[in-house]
């Protein structure tokens, strides 16, 4: 965000999450913010004010530091992983590629052998129809009776 603005609202945000400190900030805000900050220091102090307290109540708390035998106990007891298993017959790899080629070639096959529809077909489908009085077939025989 250097060079853009940033609002007040972003940076009260981000000093309450980083602290009071600019340069704890993520890099590509902390020229935006340094800028906006300096500009409007009185928008801003309450929450640096608040930020340092904190800040200097987290400075007071001491490093803990593990034993090295508690660290080599907590490394012993994590879980292992689970050892790969290792099948004695393994899959040669034409067998899929041949399966795969095998349907491949008998849904061309397929395809290009079915027949389309007859017209036959498609009059008789309609005379069933007509006969169950789903269709306007009786409708097309009368026309044709009256030519």
């Amino acid at each position: 965000m250097s060079g853009q603005l940033i609002s007040d609202d972003r940076i009260l945000a981000l000093i309450e999450t980083y602290g009071a400190d600019p340069h704890m900030f993520p890099e590509e805000e902390r020229a935006a913010a340094r800028a906006r900050m300096t500009a409007h220091p009185e928008h801003f102090s309450g929450a640096i004010a608040a930020a340092r307290e904190i800040d200097a109540l987290l400075g007071e708390v001491p490093d803990v530091v593990t034993s090295e035998s508690l660290r080599d106990a907590l490394i012993a007891s994590a879980p292992k992983a689970a050892p790969a298993r290792k099948s004695s017959w393994k899959l040669p790899v034409w067998i899929p590629a041949g399966a795969l080629a095998s349907l491949t070639v008998g849904v061309f096959a397929g395809m290009s052998v079915a027949q389309p529809i007859t017209t036959q077909d498609e009059q008789a489908e309609a005379a069933v129809y007509a006969a169950l009085g789903f269709d306007t077939y009786t409708l097309v025989l009368e026309d044709e009776a009256t030519q």
